[in-house]
């Protein structure tokens, strides 16, 4: 937000800007009076912003606290506590250089009575009396504009203002001892980094803004899963049980926000019965990001095959197994069929969620990507799932890749171990380590084991998806299409 209050025969400085954490440009130079003294936290206040401009009475000396310059002019910079702010110390513009006094009340000039820079919590409600103010004024705004045709940019100016909302206490936080406007390298390197957060911040994406949810309605109740950067929990969302996403706040980067933000906008543009439906996001900041999502109350498909052995769960027409079997490939066949087309990258058992009443659902799109995006050359996903073409380095991901996944999880569903977890080295008969896996599966040489009770079409099908050739593996909707065969289970 700017502010230009240059050359308006101002006598008083207007100390209500403290109290706006918005504000990036100010300009008050060219009115009837020159500062001459602030406080530190003032000071500190000036140095945030990235432009500042404003008349200087340009001191000699400093009595109570240290002589600066501020657009090569002295000004005086208090020190005193932020708790007991002076005023602005100010004189009449023209006013003939003098040793800056020792107290704001002894300068001969225009002294203001200091409307503190609030303290973290006084400054909290009176931004969100600021923004209520503002809001409304822009609704009434809207109103009047209707007729005009300029609502969209309204909207979009309210939009901005409420995606800068987090800049001032950022600023504060990086502006201790050298002001930016006088490092051009810091400021630089501040300026460039403000740059990714505003492009990340929630309050910027129009996606994120339209599922956007109430951040108080949402509560956790306990943990069930966790990750190197991320956990999920169990939790209520208008009486309603969900899933809830959020990043682990101690593991926090830029990188993991990125890649958070990236899986919320894409699971809240899928819609397919057989994947995890999207409920909304909450926030209050980047860190604390909230995605909510369909709770499944069955847990996810490993640990069901580790509960239950095959004997236990047999296939059968109507059974479990194909019928979860068929959920996950109809989820397939969506993405797929997407434009531009959505490459899941990291189907495995542990991502296949199940309900007593819903099936089976596909969840978990932390590496999934479009077809076309740069990084599908990158080697995402898990090793005993990953596609001997990704294994080598070779190759783009294709679609034929989630299809290779796929046929390692008819595996799964078939003998209900691990892939290749009854794999062993040629000396020690020690199981195959990652690495041993990825050479043997890369070269074509190491195959999952189907069991010998797997019915005869159903592993025919499973190896064509395991093809060491992405060309030869048959389509998502093929496979679909062979799964709901009268003769598969023969």
């Amino acid at each position: 937000m700017s502010s230009d209050l240059s050359a308006n025969a101002l006598t008083e400085f207007p100390n209500a800007v403290f109290a706006s954490s918005q504000l990036d440009n100010f300009r008050i130079a060219s009115n009837g009076f020159e500062i001459a003294a602030m406080s530190t936290a003032q000071y500190d206040f000036f140095a945030g912003l990235s432009d500042f401009q404003a008349g200087f009475a340009d001191v000699s000396s400093c009595a109570t606290g240290s002589l600066v310059y501020l657009q090569g002019k002295g000004v005086c910079r208090l020190d005193v506590a932020a708790a007991e702010d002076p005023a602005i110390v100010m004189r009449d513009h023209g006013a003939d250089n003098a040793e800056e006094p020792t107290t704001p009340m002894a300068t001969v000039g225009v002294v203001i009575p200091d409307l503190p820079i609030p303290s973290n919590t006084t400054k909290k409600y009176i931004i969100a009396a600021i923004v209520v103010l503002v809001v409304i004024g822009m609704i009434a705004g809207v109103i009047a504009l209707v007729s005009l045709g300029v609502v969209g940019g309204v909207a979009r100016a309210v939009y901005d203002y409420i995606g800068k909302w987090q800049q001032k206490r950022h600023r504060e936080g990086i502006h201790e001892d050298t002001p930016l406007f006088f490092d051009q390298a810091a400021r630089a390197s501040y300026q460039k980094e403000m740059e990714a957060v505003n492009k990340l911040f929630p309050s910027n994406d129009p996606v994120l803004v339209t599922w956007r949810i109430d951040y108080d309605s949402v509560t956790l109740a306990k943990k069930i899963a966790q990750g190197a950067f991320g956990e999920v929990w169990v939790g209520q969302y208008r009486s309603a049980r969900v899933a809830v996403k959020r990043l682990i706040q101690e593991q926090v980067t830029l990188a993991a926000s990125e890649d958070f933000v990236r899986e919320v906008k894409l699971m809240a543009w899928l819609e397919h019965p057989k994947i995890v439906q999207f409920v909304g996001v909450a926030w209050t900041k980047l860190v604390d990001m909230l995605a909510v999502i369909e709770y499944m109350d069955g847990g996810d498909l490993r640990t069901l095959l580790d509960k239950k052995s095959p004997k236990r769960l047999p296939w059968e027409e109507g059974g479990l197994k194909l019928q979860y079997a068929r959920d996950t490939i109809d989820a397939i066949v969506y993405l797929h069929s997407l434009s531009p087309v959505i490459i899941h990258r990291d189907l495995k058992s542990r991502n296949i969620l199940l309900d007593s009443k819903k099936g089976a659902k596909l969840g978990d799109f932390g590496v999934s990507a479009t077809k076309r995006q740069n990084d599908m050359t990158a080697g995402v996903g898990t090793t005993r799932w990953l596609a001997p073409e990704i294994a080598r380095g070779e190759g783009k991901y294709t679609e034929a890749v989630d299809v290779y996944s796929f046929g390692i999880i008819l595996s799964e569903l078939d003998t209900h171990q691990l892939p290749f977890a009854d794999a062993k080295t040629r000396g020690t008969g020690a199981p195959l380590n990652d690495m041993a896996i990825l050479q043997g599966v890369s070269s074509g040489e190491l195959l999952v084991t189907m069991s010998p009770t797997c019915p005869r079409n159903l592993e025919a099908l499973a190896r064509r998806c395991m093809s060491l050739d992405p060309s030869h593996r048959p389509a998502a909707a093929v496979v679909a299409y062979e799964l709901r065969k009268p003769d598969l289970l023969l």
